[in-house]
């Protein structure tokens, strides 16, 4: 265990010192036991336990569940519950707000965000779309991905582009052997075909709004579906 887990560690634990004393100074002895006694479990799991990603989700819940019931207790116990309840539900919607970011994201991603990804990437889509599907983030890693459904018009525009590179590997008939791999070190970008796909991968310098700087594009060739995948690793 290193310093900066020890330290997080002896704050939760402190903040939840202060979570049992609010409420048990007011009289509430049940909540102050209660709740100080969960959260005393969810930490120690997350110290006992090897949940490696998932201990920071466990001391983030806590931390965030601490400080908006710190705010009501500490304005209750001051005899400001009105201000206490207000404040600790504004708080509590900024939090909720914040982790929903992702998926409010994902629900507000539109053809003009995709058009200019697709862009970024110069793969200019002249034709009306349709976006099929849309998600973004990840436990470690952050990814987003989509799928268009293109016109026909557009469907070769891009396989013409994928074919017509220079670095362009051919029709790989034989999936037993390795595809290829765009090489991280070397920043290259590869470009191939499968009996199912016409497909670009590589890596960039340059990385994108979301962080990402891996990228990988896919054609489907039993219909107009053109995806898209960036991601950070």
């Amino acid at each position: 265990m290193n310093t900066s887990v020890i330290i997080i560690n002896i704050v939760l634990f402190g903040l939840t010192a202060l979570c049992f004393i609010l409420p048990f100074r007011k009289g509430q002895k049940t909540i102050s036991y209660s709740v100080s006694l969960i959260l005393g479990t969810l930490i120690t799991i997350g110290i006992l336990g090897n949940l490696d990603f998932l201990v920071v989700f466990i001391w983030m819940a806590v931390f965030l569940f601490q400080i908006v019931f710190i705010i009501y207790w500490g304005f209750r116990l001051f005899g400001k519950k009105k201000t206490g309840t207000i404040l600790s539900l504004i708080i509590a919607g900024i939090f909720i707000l914040a982790i929903m970011q992702p998926w409010i994201s994902d629900w507000t991603f539109n053809k003009n965000e995709a058009r200019k990804i697709m862009n970024h990437h110069n793969f200019e889509l002249e034709d009306d779309f349709e976006i099929l599907r849309n998600e973004s983030g990840g436990l470690r890693d952050y990814y987003h991905s989509f799928t268009l459904k293109v016109s026909n018009s557009d469907y070769q525009n891009i396989a013409k582009e994928i074919r017509s590179s220079e670095n362009y590997q051919g029709l790989i008939t034989d999936l037993s052997r390795q595809l290829p791999i765009a090489n991280y070190k070397k920043l290259d970008t590869v470009n191939f075909e499968t009996n199912y796909h016409i497909e670009r991968e590589y890596f960039s310098e340059q990385k994108m709004n979301d962080g990402t700087f891996h990228f990988r594009f896919q054609l489907s060739k039993g219909k107009n579906e053109f995806s898209y995948i960036g991601s950070d690793e």
